[in-house]
């Protein structure tokens, strides 16, 4: 392999795909990319077995070939190179040559036909969802997949339910679901045509946060495709692959059926959020909980921290139903409220149950939350 490219540009496709790679793996090739130049194009591809990308660039290709080279060691030498173009090769399959200027480097690669194979299966059958409805569901649904550290959580919650189904109207509508046992995010959008998902596919946190990031570089032209097995991320120079979950995902529509919750208060978000970061400072990471107070005008929340002192603010509300104190942690409510805008409805099932936070149906969301119990 024989080419030169820019540096600007090699180090951009790099840095998109660090994520994919696997660094704590037994087998050292995954923390590798594997870089093939052929044919006046640049590639390179990265895959930890569960998720998988291929970035590629116009270059200028003296002699085709690939090798495999370690993606943050790569990465690291290049991002402190000269903006200029490098001129890259690959000597007996055994070191990559790269010189810019004065800087002369060898790193040393491994054979390109150890890489695991990197394949996009089934993408002419995948259904295209645009990122203005994909990224909105993640952001609003990521933060309650519960993290590889928590070891009691079943293997299907570590990743997010995206399911199908239709509106009484008979319009089409994806639907995003996760839990952590203590919380729960659903998020629907309608999209038009009806999407048959069977019981819907599963996706992992890892391939969901790898697909964010994509999503935030706002490349032209690019689409999330759904298949049967796998969720695809498409532009004209990327391509990415998350291999989903093979289980079932926990039933949950009963937890957000509406008249679950006979008891309802409606509050501005934006000043509940307000009052529950002054809370949220206050209260100990031993002790994070806050008490509320619900009654017939008005929501008083309180935080008490023996060390620091203790916080109680009245917010005007509307409430419904049976008037009771509840504990919460302060964080869920906020993860969700700095999405929602104006009035919304927190409803209750009663002083020792859940409650569920609802933006009275402007974009479909809705998150239940734990009480706190001591």
């Amino acid at each position: 392999m024989k080419c030169k490219i820019n540096k600007l540009t090699l180090q951009n496709m790099l840095a998109k795909v660090q994520g994919f790679t696997e660094r704590k793996s037994t087998l050292p090739i995954l923390s590798h990319v594997l870089m093939e130049a052929q044919d006046g194009t640049f590639r390179i591809k990265a895959t930890d077995l569960h998720t998988s990308i291929q970035v590629k660039s116009p270059c200028s290709v003296e002699d085709n070939g690939a090798c495999a080279i370690n993606g943050k060691s790569f990465y690291d030498v290049i991002r402190e190179l000269p903006d200029d173009t490098l001129n890259i090769w690959i000597e007996d399959n055994s070191k990559a040559h790269i010189s810019v200027d004065n800087n002369k480097i060898k790193m040393n690669v491994m054979d390109a036909e150890e890489y695991p194979m990197v394949e996009f299966k089934n993408m002419d059958k995948g259904f295209p969802i645009d990122l203005s409805v994909m990224k909105p569901m993640i952001d609003r649904t990521i933060f309650s997949i519960p993290s590889a550290s928590e070891s009691d959580t079943k293997y299907t919650l570590a990743g997010a339910l995206l399911t199908s189904g239709r509106e009484d109207n008979n319009d089409g509508y994806i639907e995003m679901v996760t839990t952590d046992s203590r919380r729960l995010s659903v998020v629907r959008y309608t999209v038009g045509e009806y999407l048959d998902m069977g019981d819907g596919i599963i996706v992992p946190r890892k391939g969901l946060q790898e697909l964010k990031r994509l999503m935030e570089s706002r490349e032209e032209e690019s689409s999330i495709l759904l298949s049967d097995d796998s969720i695809f991320f498409v532009s004209p120079d990327t391509t990415a692959t998350v291999r989903l979950i093979d289980g079932k995902f926990p039933d949950y529509k009963s937890v957000v059926a509406i008249e679950g919750y006979p008891n309802y208060t409606r509050i501005d978000s934006q000043e509940l959020l307000s009052v529950l970061k002054v809370c949220s400072a206050m209260v100990s990471d031993i002790s994070n909980c806050v008490r509320f107070s619900f009654q017939k005008d008005k929501t008083v929340v309180y935080a008490n921290n023996p060390d620091q002192g203790e916080v109680e603010t009245p917010i005007p509300s509307e409430h419904i139903g049976e008037e009771f104190e509840i504990n919460f942690n302060p964080r869920y409510f906020m993860d969700c409220l700095s999405y929602l805008e104006g009035e919304i409805e927190i409803r209750l099932k009663g002083p020792q149950g859940p409650c569920m936070i609802t933006d009275n149906a402007k974009t479909m969301s809705k998150w239940v939350i734990m009480p706190m119990r001591f």
